[in-house]
């Protein structure tokens, strides 16, 4: 059994006009919701054995607002900056197998068209799936399982979604 976490960077802004979109960090409301996220993702089991997460400012600021506990390689890969669904997922078919949990950090559309693509309709959560169906917010979390052994293995249509969460559901109020 095989993981994937896909958390979509929190809220950013939007920067000045000579701002790269790269370098655009985190506001005070998406560090917020990122660490809440953060502490949604520590209190799930497994936690990640590895982190996958683009180079940007706002992905980097994302994982490090999430403080998740405990100790995970990350890798900063440049293929996953705004990737179309199939370069996600092939960057996380090169995983070892000894990583049973990959979370992975970055931007859509790539990552509302992975989830859509890698969901098992007949298999998955239908209120999460109808969730995703409609939108994949900044700073959501979807979470997979897929019966295999081997990440060469993961393909579309054999994640099973178990569960979508936003950040509007765990602010205060």
């Amino acid at each position: 059994m095989k993981r994937i976490s896909l958390f979509r960077h929190a809220e950013a802004i939007d920067g000045p006009p000579e701002m790269a979109d790269i370098d655009r960090p985190l506001p005070p409301r998406g560090r917020d919701d990122a660490a809440r996220m953060g502490g949604t993702i520590a209190k799930r089991e497994p936690l990640p054995d590895v982190v996958l997460c683009s180079p940007s400012v706002r992905t980097r600021e994302t994982l490090e607002y999430a403080s998740l506990p405990g100790n995970r390689e990350t890798i900063f890969n440049p293929a996953i900056y705004h990737a179309p669904a199939k370069q996600i997922l092939a960057a996380i078919r090169t995983l070892p197998d000894a990583c049973g949990h990959v979370l992975v950090v970055g931007h859509n559309p790539g990552f509302h068209d992975l989830a859509l693509k890698l969901a098992a309709p007949d298999e998955s959560d239908p209120d999460a799936l109808r969730q995703i169906m409609k939108k994949f917010p900044k700073g959501a979390l979807a979470c997979f399982e897929l019966d295999i052994d081997a990440w060469r293995d993961a393909r579309f249509g054999r994640g099973r979604l178990s569960d979508f969460v936003r950040p509007k559901e765990l602010r205060p109020g």
